[in-house]
């Protein structure tokens, strides 16, 4: 194994990011996650719904990584593990019709860097065997593909993790260009339930008033909900949002 001289890099930056794994299903893949996140200085790991979690098996994978493992957390569901996340991306190398944008690792490395200083970004992977599903990565903000052969593009999800962080931790070294931040941190950006709840009461007025035709309807929401996500809403303008569509709701209701 080679060892470097340890970097002096923007550490803070990298513990707001957090890493999803999402239904993994083997503990010594989630060992080599820990692993690859230690040795890239990533602290945030969430586990929704894992298959079997078992510390010695994990610690096998991963030397030395009791004081990490104290730290992980676990859900019983995604919307739980990212209700206090305001930037979402999906890892996934399949292109899909109404999937979010698409950056390398190199290039999302800046804007999930920058994200930080005002916000908490989440980067998700999925079960070994599929990956993530479609209504996820259509859910999140970007999606990260790694560049590999296209005749062989398995990666392993420790793999995966492990690249990705790297380019992380590359972009957090000092010198390295961050794209300005120009998001007021006393209202930062909206919180993935805060979100959520914005969105419901819009498409719970446009229910209200038929706009959605017979057999359009699961489209048109996704297509509305992208659009609404494309926009990256601070919080006080998805509280607005909300506020909109309940005072329409009642409106509607009064007629």
């Amino acid at each position: 194994m080679l060892n470097s001289p340890s970097e002096s890099i923007s550490e803070p930056s990298l513990d707001r990011i957090i890493i999803v794994l999402v239904q993994p299903q083997n503990p010594e893949n989630i060992g080599g996650v820990v692993r690859a996140m230690m040795n890239m200085g990533l602290t945030r790991l969430r586990l929704v719904k894992p298959k079997r979690y078992d510390p010695l098996r994990i610690s096998s994978a991963a030397h030395r990584s009791e004081a990490f493992q104290q730290g992980i957390e676990f859900y019983d569901d995604l919307p739980s593990a990212l209700a206090d996340v305001n930037l979402t991306v999906a890892a996934s190398n399949r292109q899909r019709r109404l999937g979010p944008p698409i950056l390398s690792p190199k290039k999302l490395a800046p804007v999930l860097l920058d994200h930080t200083r005002v916000g908490t970004p989440a980067i998700l992977f999925g079960r070994e065997d599929w990956g993530l599903p479609n209504e996820v990565v259509q859910h999140c903000h970007y999606q990260v593909s790694i560049p590999t052969n296209r005749d062989y593009q398995s990666l392993n999800l420790a793999q995966a993790v492990l690249l990705i962080s790297y380019e992380l931790r590359q972009a957090a070294l000092p010198g390295e260009n961050v794209f300005p931040t120009v998001i007021d941190p006393l209202d930062p950006p909206a919180t993935e339930a805060q979100f959520k709840a914005a969105v419901d009461s819009i498409l719970n007025v446009l229910d209200q008033v038929r706009f959605f035709k017979p057999g359009q309807e699961p489209a048109k929401r996704m297509k509305i909900e992208r659009l609404l996500r494309r926009t990256r809403p601070v919080a006080s303008e998805a509280g607005l949002l909300r506020a909109m569509g309940y005072v329409l709701e009642r409106a509607i209701k009064r007629d």
